[in-house]
């Protein structure tokens, strides 16, 4: 044991007898992703597990500084938020090594999109071990949390390991530097199978039906976190930092601050499909009550303890009635979710597990002018749409900015059409509000284009969308990109608003003849063309994501199969000049 703490333990045994005030007040650092962050009210009910943190502890003891920052990996963040100061909305967070004194704890967590971004084992223990090491110079103490499970469930009983290896390379760490760790990975597999999928979704997760809030429509996101299970995931963690085996982690559990119970019933029981489970939380903390009626069952309201129905909520972006806010009291409380004897149809509340998953490109902008970038705007290659494309200096951190106007908060599907010619990949930031990294791996030609895919959470209201090069070669040539929401315009350079097409055309071929009686024709197989001209032939999934492309000069038969791969449904495009042609393809074999 060093010298640090043995007096550590010494303060800490003096709280004890004396008074919280006797321990100098420390900082709680949390470093993390989007799962961590916190989020702007206009993203509400997602939240990060460190949005509410705080509440949990004595503030007179303890504070609790958020410094996550979504779209980031370990080795993003070690290189940036944590080492650089860091730029949003015109307010500048310094760089977090800068901030942390003797005394403070370094909460950190990470593997949500190391996974995705494929950080690797070396890059992702160097960053982790690089912020724990530093921390410890500077006489903090680094925590290590293992990130929070997707609720993409199997079945009722098994949840799908989504983040692969990086939990255990976390726990690896946390070996090999003796460094304290709580497991939230396996924690929070365990909670949500114990709760189960419709609960995990809809309670836990961003799985939210229209109604439910003023500042999001339907979303169907089994990553990110809403305030409950936010809350539900810091509780968590005080929960283990109350039975910590590590002692410096233990003394932080003499800080908590009372949590009181709210008991949760439903009147009569079975009426609902699935209703906010009783827990504890911290005074001050606002608390969110939902039930999800079964069909044919009518939902009366929510009563307290007296058996007075309540009505107003704490949080204003409510707008259900199934739905009740609250600011937590310095005492335990009761509620009751109240049901009619009676039944009626209840239509609209199907259960979140089997609603679609396919969409398609709502509205699609040409990227060739932006508002402001370092690049130029091009036209000099062949197959691109609407005017022209942009292209980056190859430069890291050249750049292109759209400013546009999204209808409503919500995740949605982003595509981007790009091209470029090169063996390495590169890499854009697709920054609205935080970061979205995005690999592009050459298409083999600037004449060849495919589409890369994103998802993103949007902000409603005039945004600056912005792509930031992350290379020396700079970023692609970007066509243009969609979204997968209806509304969405991109506001020009005039201050005139425009919506976006439905669906790309491209240009720069010769024009054609339309196809008449020469339409192009599908047999098993292969596509038949005819006519003269250049023609461009897509294959989309059903999903509408391009998965191959051809184009030809002549009269020709096209295999269809040897340019896909894998069984399934296909949507064939085909454009002759101005002609169009299009149908379903099935691949069985």
């Amino acid at each position: 044991m060093n010298f640090f703490s043995r007096i550590w333990q010494s303060v800490v045994v003096a709280s004890m007898v004396l008074t919280p005030m006797v321990w100098a007040k420390v900082t709680i650092y949390m470093c993390g992703d989007s799962t961590m962050q916190d989020w702007y009210e206009s993203a509400y009910p997602k939240q990060g597990m460190g949005q509410d943190f705080g509440y949990f502890f004595n503030a007179s003891a303890v504070s609790v500084y958020n410094a996550g920052r979504g779209g980031t990996t370990s080795q993003t963040y070690y290189e940036g938020h944590w080492k650089v100061d860091f730029v949003k909305r015109g307010v500048t967070y310094p760089a977090v090594s800068g901030l942390v004194q003797r005394g403070d704890y370094v909460f950190i967590m990470f593997g949500a999109n190391d996974n995705g971004y494929k950080t690797g084992e070396v890059n992702f223990k160097n960053s982790i071990g690089g912020m724990v090491t530093e921390s410890r110079a500077k006489g903090a103490i680094p925590v290590l949390l293992t990130p929070i499970r997707r609720s993409n469930f199997i079945s009722a009983d098994s949840i799908y390991d989504s983040y692969h290896d990086y939990p255990f390379y976390m726990r690896q760490v946390a070996d090999s530097l003796n460094v304290p760790l709580i497991d939230l990975d396996t924690l929070s597999r365990n909670y949500l199978i114990s709760v189960g999928e419709l609960y995990a979704h809809r309670f836990v997760n961003m799985f939210i039906e229209e109604g439910e809030y003023s500042t999001s429509g339907k979303q169907e996101d089994n990553q990110h976190l809403q305030q409950m299970g936010a809350n539900d995931m810091a509780r968590m963690v005080t929960e283990q930092i109350r039975a910590h085996k590590n002692a410096d982690v233990k003394a932080l559990a003499n800080y908590l601050a009372p949590t009181y119970q709210v008991n949760v019933k439903v009147s009569p029981e079975g009426s609902d499909m699935a209703t906010t489970r009783s827990s504890y939380y911290p005074q001050g903390m606002k608390v969110t009550l939902k039930t999800v009626p079964k069909e044919g069952r009518t939902f009366l309201g929510w009563y307290d303890g007296n058996g007075n129905k309540v009505s107003g909520n704490a949080i204003t972006q409510i707008q259900s009635d199934k739905m009740y806010s609250f600011v937590m009291g310095n005492k335990s409380t009761q509620y009751t979710a109240m049901y009619s004897t009676s039944s009626t149809s209840m239509s609209g509340m199907s259960s979140s597990s089997q609603a679609s998953s396919s969409w398609s490109i709502k509205g699609f902008f040409d990227a060739h002018t932006p508002e402001d970038g370092v690049g130029f705007s091009q036209d000099n290659h062949e197959g691109y749409t609407g005017t022209g494309f942009f292209d980056f200096v190859n430069e890291k951190d050249s750049y292109a900015n759209f400013q546009m106007v999204f209808p409503k908060a919500c995740r949605a599907k982003m595509a981007i059409r790009y091209s470029f010619s090169g063996k390495s990949d590169r890499v854009v930031n697709v920054y609205l509000d935080h970061d979205y990294y995005v690999t592009f791996p050459s298409t083999g030609s600037f004449d060849v284009w495919d589409t890369a895919y994103v998802d993103i959470d949007l902000l409603s209201g005039e945004n600056t969308l912005q792509f930031i090069s992350m290379t020396d070669d700079g970023g692609p040539n970007i066509d243009g990109f969609g979204f997968s929401v209806e509304g969405v315009q991109r506001k020009m350079p005039d201050g005139t608003l425009a919506f976006g097409d439905g669906e790309p055309e491209p240009q720069g071929m010769a024009a054609g003849p339309d196809f008449g009686s020469e339409k192009p024709e599908i047999r098993g197989d292969f596509l038949r063309l005819t006519g003269a001209g250049k023609t461009l032939v897509r294959v989309y999934d059903m999903t509408g994501r391009l998965v191959a492309q051809k184009q030809v000069e002549k009269v020709a038969d096209i295999s269809l199969s040897a340019m896909v791969g894998t069984a399934g449904l296909y949507r064939i495009l085909v454009r002759q000049g101005s002609a169009r042609f299009s149908a379903t393809w099935a691949k069985v074999k």
